[in-house]
């Protein structure tokens, strides 16, 4: 009986594997489905997207492929999977549910639509529906069970700016490059304010910045604006110098903010909290060019007015010790541009500057910085000693001309005896002296004897073959490294378009998901490292000021595709600076030209391309060689 019951277990067991077998060979069923928690979401709020996949005897569900979202940030993806098997009629099923659960966050506000989601399996595309969601001011997903609540309270966002809001100013400034700019950035409100939290600084590309003040506290004060009372707040101060002229949009102060709002019924006493985002005032710069500079003297690049004093620590002093002397420079404009000026002297002596002490006031809504240089002065000469120093040249911005300061000097009086550098004397009596002349006195045959060892002995002429050895290596490696130089100019000379290529790519893929600061610093990218690696240049040397010398130097070409070339640059360096907040007309226009300046790159490389290469095969068939293929 035992050999029968063994014979049953293996019959079992073959039923079993072949059962398995079976259900692994069966073809999978996969459905896919998204959704979303709400439609409607505010930018304060977070949106779930769930991916939900169900799989039917599959060995393993593929990943999904999430499609770009370009006005959401993921904030967190996690996985929940779970698996059930079923036998109905002696068929077994094998289910495999997995989620994929994304948090989204909202870049803007605007009506978006989430392209479908996809998972490929066994040569098949499964795809989800597309999702469409509203995204707009402040809160709007009810939590905390407040459903009812928040229906009842409703929020005018265009009211509700007209009590709290950020404003700068000025709000439309005309000034010169180099010339300072005030920016003051105040917070009115008529509202209960609960917190306020930076979201977003305020950027300022092209300009030199100096931050005065940013607030740590609310510090309220009463203040009428336009005939209503508001309590206001000086949030941030900051001084902006520009770099180069044009018409500048600074990107906006931006605070999260949670206020207490009453509502008109008699019981909303306390109020109730409302979050919602605050953007500073829109802001223009225009920033106009200096006027050239026709006194033939050295501009210190300061622009607005400038003050200059000397000053002393002591009026006596003794030659050989030493005294202060301090140079102070007073002015509203960027003194970061003068390093050290130097003083003279009237008479022998040395000059050292041992600290510089920079320092800031405020006076009559202007930033004075003040720049004070110490110098220390070792007198070598009694006398009456004079410290004065050069004249300095800025631009004055209330006469609109060049104008130069000249400190008054100081007087320091210097007592002692004169102190003189030692000369050296020929035939001095010293062991190493130099120029001197000296009579060997003494056994000469000692003498040559005594310095026969090193100069006929090994060690000379190790010393001189281990000489040799490393000369010969280091010409070796100087050699090899020139060598590289010239392959890698060679080879970047070669591969200049395909580098530019490669960034007309970027480019092109930037034009097409609407990122124009990406877009335009590709396109520049590309067109200026053509040109460098043409040339032999890194692509930093390349401006659209220096680029008409180095074409005619380096890279013969026609004066059409020379003005073409420096157009594009200069075209590309404005719209990179002259970019701000641009309603949605603006921003088509923009990107038009954005597409014309990508085409005009694209068509001067191929025309300097094709330009060279006529070159080479006439030159070619000059000299009988033939075309070049």
């Amino acid at each position: 009986m035992k050999p029968m019951k063994k014979t049953g277990k293996k019959a079992l067991f073959v039923l079993l594997f072949f059962s398995l077998h079976v259900f692994l060979a069966a073809d999978g069923i996969i459905s896919v489905n998204a959704e979303v928690d709400a439609a409607r979401i505010g930018m304060m709020d977070t949106l779930t997207l769930t991916l939900t996949v169900n799989a039917e005897n599959t060995a393993r569900i593929p990943d999904p492929v999430l499609p770009e979202l370009k006005h959401f940030n993921v904030l967190n993806e996690s996985t929940k999977s779970q698996t059930s098997i079923s036998i109905i009629n002696g068929k077994t099923t094998r289910t495999k549910s997995t989620s994929h659960i994304f948090t989204l966050e909202p870049k803007s506000k605007g009506t978006f639509t989430i392209n479908p989601i996809s998972i490929e399996y066994r040569g098949q595309l499964f795809r989800t529906e597309p999702i469409t969601v509203t995204v707009v001011e402040g809160y709007v997903k009810s939590d905390r069970g407040m459903d009812s609540q928040r229906e009842e309270f409703q929020v005018d966002l265009e009211k509700l700016k007209e009590d709290i809001f950020i404003l700068v100013k000025p709000e439309i400034s005309k000034i010169f490059e180099g010339e300072q700019l005030l920016l003051t950035y105040t917070l009115y409100s008529r509202l209960d304010i609960d917190s306020i939290s930076l979201k977003e600084s305020p950027e300022f590309p092209g300009f030199y910045k100096e931050e005065i003040f940013n607030a740590t506290r609310l510090e309220e004060r009463k203040e009428t604006y336009e005939d209503k009372t508001y309590n206001t707040t000086l949030l941030k101060k900051v001084v902006l110098f520009p770099i180069n002229p044009g018409t500048f949009t600074p990107r906006p102060l931006v605070l999260e903010m949670t206020v207490y709002l009453r509502g008109e019924d008699l019981f909303s006493f306390f109020g109730r909290p409302y979050t919602f985002l605050v953007n500073s005032n829109d802001l223009e710069i225009l920033v106009e060019p200096l006027p050239v500079n026709s006194t033939g003297k050295r501009f210190s690049h300061v622009v607005g007015n400038l003050e200059a004093t000397i000053s002393k620590r002591e009026n006596t002093a003794n030659t050989g010790e030493s005294t202060t002397c301090y140079l102070t420079l007073k002015s509203t404009g960027n003194l970061n541009m003068i390093s050290d000026t130097g003083i003279q002297l009237s008479k022998r002596g040395r000059v050292y500057l041992s600290e510089t002490i920079m320092d800031r006031v405020e006076e009559n809504e202007k930033v004075y910085f003040v720049k004070k240089f110490e110098y220390t002065i070792i007198a070598e000469e009694s006398g009456t000693l004079d410290v004065h120093t050069q004249e300095l040249l800025y631009f004055d911005t209330a006469q609109k001309v060049y104008a130069s300061v000249t400190p008054q000097p100081v007087e320091i009086k210097i007592i002692g005896k004169d102190i003189f550098q030692e000369k050296p004397i020929i035939g001095q009596k010293k062991g190493h002296s130099e120029g001197g002349f000296h009579f060997i006195k003494g056994n000469v045959k000692e003498l040559k004897s005594s310095s026969l060892p090193f100069f006929r002995g090994p060690y000379y002429y190790f010393y001189h073959i281990i000489l040799a050895a490393v000369t010969g290596a280091l010409f070796f490696v100087k050699l090899k490294r020139e060598t590289l130089e010239k392959n890698q100019n060679l080879f970047k000379m070669k591969k200049a378009r395909s580098f530019a290529h490669d960034w007309l790519k970027k480019a092109q893929a930037a034009i097409s998901s609407e990122f124009y600061t990406e877009s335009v610093d590709h396109i520049y990218r590309a067109l200026a490292t053509y040109v460098a690696f043409k040339c032999g240049k890194n692509p930093q040397e390349i401006t659209y000021k220096t680029i008409p010398s180095l074409l005619t130097s380096c890279l013969p070409v026609s004066e059409g595709t020379k003005d073409s070339i420096q157009e594009i640059l200069e075209q590309c360096t404005l719209l990179k600076y002259a970019k701000g907040n641009k309603n949605e007309v603006e921003q088509i226009k923009i990107l038009e030209r954005i597409k014309i300046l990508y085409e005009k790159t694209v068509a001067v490389i191929d025309s300097v391309e094709s330009s060279r290469i006529q070159t080479r095969n006439q030159n070619e068939e000059k000299k009988g060689g033939g075309l070049i293929p």
